[in-house]
């Protein structure tokens, strides 16, 4: 009986022994649109070959490099595989800059975020979290870290408190710069389908300030031929106020951080859909965005929301407005033309605005715009002269976090410093960068 007993005994050992080695360790992350991609290729490298991955997208695994492109293209979904001999699961919500700083400052006082439901190992798409309304297709818990393109200070979520709700200080680490880029929708000057000898597509400062407090100029204002487009109108198109792009945008071109503005909310018309991009389309009418259509933190008036992924807005970049969008259905009666213009960074507008890929054909690209004739490249940002750019960090709660997955959030931020911040459009930020700043549109001087 003993004998038995004992075997009995060492049977449970190395049954619950089993048990633990192989439970799995569950990672959440909440982050900026803006850290997408380069999280996104950070973790394929982190985890062991074998991993399988389960997003809004779609469905990949590591057998194909071409995979990845499923993951760097979900804002949500699961990663499922090995990291240094241990299994987990990371579930990514990339909702927004100020989401990933909500949820990590306000974790200890119950602030949760909403993440895909799968484990990973499933196949073809999952509903977006978000906006899904079956609690069966999200899991709502508590953040372990996250990544944001916005200091903390410039959000709403700093100690002690706001609407109710204590935050505490994260630790915040810069793991990258993000620059950040105007472009034009198809058909404006400089644009491949309206190529104008001469014309340098721009924007400056007070153009800004100009667009997006009024909502819509003139092309005129732009080119400075009021014979030829001064009865052709650009249109302002934006980020939600999750977005850190809204404010490195905003603050870079003397709006303050609680500015309103104007944008549009297009009605789309076609489209084509080619692997994970979507573009080109009409626009048949549009509207100040809507606040039921509001997918940010924090309330805003008529106007002043956007799109909540530098995705979505880039797509809107390749659309071609009809009559009843230029002239807003009869209230501009002599308009004979029209634009959007918006930001995004160049991870989001190369391949669809600017057709980088080959995807999108000539007729839907847009083009980019110099800023106060500045050019957007890698060298203008590095040595100071092109100025509208956002620190990627990683966002890590004072305490709480510990073991495996601090390992791994360290692990992770090293990855993307060092190596995969240019992912995406990225750029590294080491000693060939010149120049720094301390605040989100601040002052940017030499290092």
């Amino acid at each position: 009986m003993k004998t038995k007993l004992k075997l009995l005994l060492a049977s449970l050992v190395l049954a619950a022994t089993a048990q633990i080695a192989t439970a799995q360790t569950t990672i959440y992350i909440v982050a900026s649109n803006g850290d997408r991609t380069a999280t996104q290729t950070a973790i394929s490298k982190l985890l062991a070959p074998g991993w399988v991955y389960q997003g809004i997208s779609g469905a990949g695994n590591t057998s194909s490099s071409g995979n990845l492109s499923i993951a760097t293209d979900s804002n949500f979904g699961a990663w499922n595989g090995t990291y240094q001999g241990n299994p987990v699961i990371i579930k990514t919500s990339f909702s927004g800059a100020l989401a990933g700083i909500k949820a990590v400052a306000g974790k200890d006082d119950g602030v949760t975020a909403r993440f895909v439901a799968t484990n990973g190992t499933g196949t073809g798409t999952v509903p977006n979290p978000l906006t899904t309304s079956n609690p069966a297709d999200y899991e709502e818990v508590a953040a372990d870290f996250g990544f944001s393109t916005n200091f903390q200070a410039t959000s709403p979520f700093n100690p002690p408190s706001f609407q109710g709700v204590s935050y505490a200080p994260v630790i915040e680490e810069n793991v990258g710069i993000s620059p950040l880029g105007f472009y034009a929708s198809p058909g404006f000057p400089g644009s491949p389908s309206n190529p104008r000898p001469g014309y340098v597509p721009n924007i400056t400062t007070q153009l800004i300030k100009q667009l997006y407090t009024s909502g819509y100029v003139s092309l005129a204002q732009f080119t400075g031929d009021w014979e030829q487009d001064g009865t052709e109108y650009v249109f302002a198109i934006g980020r939600n106020t999750d977005a850190g792009q809204r404010f490195g945008a905003y603050l870079e071109n003397q709006f303050d951080k609680t500015s309103d503005v104007k944008v549009w909310f297009p009605t789309i018309s076609g489209g084509t859909t080619s692997g994970n991009i979507t573009y080109g389309g009409t626009v048949t009418s549009h509207q100040l965005w809507p606040v039921a259509q509001q997918p940010g933190q924090l309330p805003v008036p008529l106007g002043s929301g956007g799109y909540n992924s530098g995705a979505n807005l880039a797509r809107a970049l390749t659309l071609k407005l009809t009559a009843n969008a230029w002239t807003l259905g009869g209230l501009l009666p002599d308009a004979t033309g029209g634009y959007y213009v918006g930001y995004v960074t160049p991870g989001d507008a190369n391949n669809r605005v600017l057709g980088a890929n080959g995807v999108v054909p000539v007729a839907d690209r847009g083009v980019a715009l110099r800023l106060n004739g500045v050019e957007l490249t890698t060298t203008n940002v590095k040595n100071g002269t092109y100025m509208a750019w956002l620190y990627n960090r990683i966002l890590k709660p004072q305490s709480g976090l510990g073991g495996l997955k601090l390992t791994f959030a360290d692990a992770l931020r090293d990855q993307i410093r060092d190596v995969d911040a240019v992912a995406g459009g990225g750029i590294i930020d080491d000693s060939t960068v010149k120049v720094q700043r301390f605040t989100d549109g601040g002052a940017v001087i030499s290092k």
